[in-house]
């Protein structure tokens, strides 16, 4: 983690655009043209992650539907994004052998849960497992600018089973035409901020912001940038400190 900093919000407000391109935002009546596509087992969804401040990418994450029942589960994976060209690559194939399990080149994932399609209940998002008391919604429940919606719940994981404070104020801002590796798409960008109280309890004010644009015939997201602060309690230093922040670009999608 590190500190927000003019040169560190400089950072992040550069690397914001990243690969993507956007047409200006339409009017507030404008509607998709098409519906939300419903989920179906095998649909794939193939991100590239990166890092928010640098733009670098981190790796590539595929998320594919893994069953539709009562809940849609999501199963995902991560490969390895490669090393820049720039970088000495001597000795690493021989390092590779000692760094074991802990740098794997790909590998599983926690799984997604919605309850039902559009509403998540297990969240792997924030870097680890959260349980919703009740499924909250994972893009507007109502695909229209203007829109909003405040939900107060509790969330769990796997640290912690008591149950810890989530409110999150959740808005439809525009319809914009996105371009992103995997092509241009008519898209509902919106926002999330959230307050919530961190499993570790030595950080205080914990709250993460978060930007997605939503594509009706892609039934998910093409892009999203989630990036969070927080303070240490009982810190002589008043500043908040940075959680990671990432952003998904969509590459490819069945």
């Amino acid at each position: 983690m590190s500190k927000i900093t003019r040169r560190v919000f400089l950072l992040s407000t550069a690397a914001l655009p990243l690969g993507c391109a956007m047409r200006p935002a339409s009017s507030a009546g404008d509607v998709p043209t098409k519906p939300v596509r419903p989920a179906a087992v095998g649909q794939t969804w193939r991100y590239a992650k990166h890092d928010l401040y640098t733009g670098v990418i981190v790796d590539t994450q595929i998320d594919t539907v893994a069953s539709v029942n009562r809940t849609v589960d999501i199963d995902s994976r991560f490969e390895k994004a490669p090393a820049p060209s720039g970088k000495a690559q001597w000795g690493m194939d021989w390092l590779a052998k000692y760094m074991g399990s802990d740098h794997p080149a790909s590998g599983p994932l926690p799984s997604e849960v919605q309850d039902p399609w559009g509403m998540v209940l297990v969240d792997p998002h924030w870097g680890q497992v959260q349980v919703y008391e009740r499924p909250i919604p994972i893009w507007p429940s109502s695909l229209r600018p203007g829109w909003s919606d405040h939900f107060v719940t509790r969330y769990k994981t796997p640290s912690d089973s008591d149950g810890l404070l989530w409110d999150q104020t959740m808005k439809a801002e525009a319809w914009e035409t996105v371009t992103v590796p995997a092509g241009a798409f008519r898209a509902l960008r919106y926002t999330s901020a959230i307050h919530f109280v961190h499993s570790d309890f030595a950080r205080s004010n914990s709250m993460r912001y978060e930007t997605a644009w939503f594509a009706p015939e892609v039934g998910r997201w093409v892009a999203r940038e989630s990036r969070g602060s927080y303070y240490l309690a009982e810190s002589v230093d008043d500043r908040p400190i940075n959680e990671n922040g990432f952003r998904w670009e969509l590459l490819a999608w069945t």
